[in-house]
């Protein structure tokens, strides 16, 4: 019997560019289709034919599946389905053996995806859940990866890992040891969430271009391509400017007519949320995206509502302003999309604080910025950035964004003002200000609120004469203050 050196079990229909990529990187593939049974006959011989022509072994069950492959077993899970791992994820664990090591793509949440870490070191099982910035899968483009997990079982599956990972210009090679435990996924949460920013800015900035300049398709391509022609170049501008040229099949129309503005959202970018409050880090941006989607949902209540203020009468920009008015729209998502970067970093370092993970950021975004949809010129000058110092505090106490925050904000105060005078919403570039207004303030309006603390519950507050907690006696009549040290 063939035994093959490398499994894959997934219901999704990408699995075969997976499984190409990985067979056409040398290794010999077995896979396990979980849904192969709810096909039709047609659809399993075309599935076959498909497997076959890539020199894949499919098998029926996960017995069989499992008996097809070399031991020690490398494996992986992969799957776009919210509830792949609750189906199959214990089961597939419990019939692995000492040594075996399963690499799972799927996205999941970072603390129990350490806790099965933990669970399956006791029986000698490498499980790596392993974060997977997903972009087109071709044995050209390669994939990229970032496995978390115990870094011996990262090294069993290296040779795999190594030879079907992207590579970029540099050579560096998209499949970096992330740390222990649940990291590999906490990375992917981020990236999730950054995603979740970035395009809720960039429709922010198409919506203000249809209100303010244009609802002409064509010139939305144009004026697209135009920005995406700058240093705004990125994934998502590339494809909205080709949604744009498309068109709906049975009315003729432009697709964007027709498409219902409710949205659905993920998991991970809700556990990304929390995460950022456990740990004292803003999320503003991508709280502010994911906001939009719980708001999507309640369409009825908006048409109920959307008379609640009256009608906004919107002028066009005169046409010898347009082109002024979007560039300082540019910059403006521009400046909006290096926010969002900076509290994804800055979550990141501190989350490598808290948990002892030693991640590394500069290959983190190396690895964000090949064959992922965060690609982008402006994920370029985050790379350069922590090139240049690894230990960067924040993006903002960088050279280059220092000078973006300094000469773009203007046109972000002049777009959210626009914005917002004419009713329209924006939710994300509003956050993305605020949070850049709130970081460069030496000092914020929150002393006031120290002092509260201690009027109402007594826990205290700083003072900046002198170092220590100090409570006052607020009963006092004379009304001058006496203080007691609570603690140096």
């Amino acid at each position: 019997m063939k035994l093959y050196s490398v499994g894959l079990v997934t219901d999704d229909e990408k699995s075969l560019e997976l499984a190409s990529v990985i067979a056409k990187s040398g290794f010999t593939v077995s896979m396990y289709m979980t849904e192969f049974d709810t096909l039709t006959a047609e659809e399993q011989n075309t599935f076959m034919n498909d497997c076959a022509a890539i020199s894949v072994n499919v098998c029926p069950d996960r017995e069989s599946f499992l008996l097809s492959l070399e031991s020690p077993k490398k494996i992986f899970l992969f799957s776009s389905s919210a509830d792949f791992n609750s189906r199959y994820l214990n089961s597939l664990l419990n019939d692995l053996a000492a040594d075996d090591v399963l690499a799972n793509l799927c996205d999941m949440n970072y603390i129990e995806a350490g806790e099965i870490v933990e669970a399956q070191k006791k029986r000698g099982v490498f499980y790596l859940p392993t974060g997977f910035p997903r972009g087109k899968f071709t044995i050209d483009s390669g994939i990229s990866i970032m496995p978390g997990g115990y870094y011996e079982g990262y090294e069993k599956f290296r040779p795999v890992f190594s030879e079907i990972a992207s590579r970029d210009i540099e050579g560096f090679v998209c499949c970096p040891y992330i740390g222990p435990a649940g990291s590999g996924q906490y990375v992917k949460m981020v990236i999730n969430g950054l995603e979740y920013a970035l395009l809720e800015i960039d429709s922010e900035m198409i919506s203000l271009i249809r209100s303010f300049c244009t609802d002409d398709e064509d010139d939305m391509i144009g004026i697209l391509s135009e920005i995406n022609s700058t240093e705004s170049e990125s994934f998502f501008l590339e494809m909205f400017t080709d949604i744009y040229s498309r068109y709906d099949a049975d009315t003729g129309l432009p697709i964007t007519s027709i498409v219902s503005d409710r949205v659905e959202y993920g998991r991970s970018v809700v556990w990304l949320c929390n995460e950022g409050m456990n740990l004292g880090i803003p999320m503003s941006i991508i709280s502010s995206a994911l906001e939009l989607r719980f708001l999507s949902s309640v369409k009825n209540e908006r048409i109920a509502s959307s008379k609640m203020i009256g009608e906004f009468d919107i002028q066009k920009v005169p046409e010898p302003n347009r082109r002024l008015f979007i560039e300082r729209l540019r910059k403006a998502a521009y400046l909006s999309g290096i926010c969002a970067f900076a509290q994804c970093f800055g979550l990141l370092r501190r989350a490598s604080e808290k948990y002892n993970w030693d991640l590394d950021l500069l290959a983190i975004s190396r690895t964000m910025q090949v064959n992922s949809y965060t690609r982008s010129r402006c994920l370029n000058r985050v790379i350069d950035a922590f090139d240049r110092n690894l230990k960067l505090l924040n993006l903002f106490t960088d050279p280059y964004f220092q000078k973006c925050a300094s000469s773009y904000s203007s046109s972000l105060r002049y777009i959210i003002s626009s914005g917002i005078s004419s009713g329209i919403a924006m939710p994300a570039m509003s956050a993305a200000l605020q949070y850049l207004d709130q970081y460069r303030a030496a000092d914020l309006n929150s002393g006031i609120i120290q002092l509260s603390r201690d009027y109402i519950n007594g826990v205290g507050f700083q003072r900046i004469d002198r170092s220590g907690l100090y409570n006052a006696n607020w009963g006092d009549q004379e009304r001058l203050l006496q203080q007691k040290l609570l603690s140096n």
